[in-house]
């Protein structure tokens, strides 16, 4: 099957601005992608003489919304309303992209490199680590953010992709392993750490900084490695995809409890968990999924579990008009930030 664009791949532009690939389902002329770089000669990242700043410093649902804004204000080419939903997102027509960047494609140039510089040697010795225990193949993994782009610095993090759903859940199995053994080059954010990172994002997310402790005791992908900080991004392969053509209603802004019957697709992007017994029920029957477009907020519920969720509530609607079921979605710009999902004690 031929290799289309897939989450956390990179497209370099004509008019020489980055974007991030936000997951492996798009239009058929353009690629649902965010700005992550443009140029600026106060930037801190340097490429072939340019240098380049980032488009923003979080990236919430909140604040890629303000990259659209600006992006219709200066490059209006790359703002698009999805006909299916009417929500406005940016995306790149196929006619404007200059590169496109595939992460495995990047760790295979830096196995063969002669010379690396030490980030790009921490991230060939994760990826490496990774691999040799849990036996998916290095073809299988591969590098994103500014190490893909070749931006980086001395203090950049190193972000991994995994390909496949099998291979990506023996990684994260593996890694909840090393987090428990002592003596191993990666362990959870503690300390200093921990407290930075939680009030970042308490900052930037409606959550406390408690919460925000709770939520990252719940997750998996976010850790240190020899000092550097590290995420892994889980990522479908093209024949894992399920291409459906559905056509969403906006109902407005809910919060609701429900109880997580399915997770298996909620460590991907868009997040996605099975939902049963919501509450409260009046106004709220055939509410069967939760989907999150806010990474924060991915594969952090299991199979029971109750979550609260705020988001917008839609309907989902067949070609032929035909009402198939109704969803919640996190990470909408109606939300303006508001949105979560939080994990509540057993009911």
């Amino acid at each position: 099957m031929v290799r289309g664009f897939r989450d956390r791949d990179y497209l370099e532009t004509r008019d020489n601005l980055f974007f991030a690939v936000i997951g492996n389902v798009h239009p058929e002329d353009c690629v649902v992608a965010y700005l992550k770089y443009l140029p600026n000669p106060h930037g801190k990242w340097k490429r072939r003489g340019t240098r380049y700043a980032r488009s923003t410093r979080y990236y919430s649902a909140e604040n890629i919304m303000k990259t659209v804004e600006f992006l219709a204000k200066r490059y209006p080419q790359y703002v698009f309303r999805y006909e299916s939903s009417d929500m406005v997102f940016s995306a790149v027509p196929h006619e404007t992209i200059t590169t496109h960047y595939r992460p495995e494609k990047r760790l295979e140039e830096l196995r063969n490199a002669n010379h690396m510089d030490h980030l790009e040697r921490r991230a060939i010795q994760l990826a490496s680590l990774l691999s040799d225990r849990t036996g998916v193949p290095l073809g299988r993994l591969g590098v994103t953010g500014s190490i893909l782009l070749d931006i980086h610095t001395a203090f950049s993090d190193i972000d991994l992709t995994a390909y496949g759903v099998n291979e990506s859940r023996k990684i994260k199995e593996n890694l909840l392993s090393l987090y428990e053994r002592n003596g191993t080059p990666i362990h959870r954010f503690a300390g200093r750490a921990l407290t930075k990172w939680c009030k970042e994002q308490s900052s930037v997310h409606p959550l406390t900084v408690r919460e925000a402790e709770a939520l990252y005791a719940r997750t998996w992908n976010k850790g240190i490695f020899e000092n550097t900080v590290f995420s892994i991004h889980p990522v479908k392969v093209e024949q894992e995809v399920q291409f459906g053509k559905e056509h969403y209603k906006s109902k407005g802004l809910v919060e609701v409890s429900a109880r997580v019957v399915d997770s298996s697709d909620s460590c991907f992007l868009p997040a996605t968990y099975l939902v049963a017994d919501v509450r409260p029920e009046e106004g709220f029957n055939n509410v069967t999924k939760v989907v999150s477009y806010e990474g924060l907020y991915g594969d952090i519920a299991g199979k029971d579990d109750w979550i609260t969720v705020r988001g917008k509530l839609e309907e989902a609607f067949d070609q032929s008009g035909r009402l198939r079921y109704r969803r919640i979605l996190v990470g909408s710009p109606e939300a303006c930030g508001s949105d979560f999902i939080k994990v509540k004690k057993r009911i």
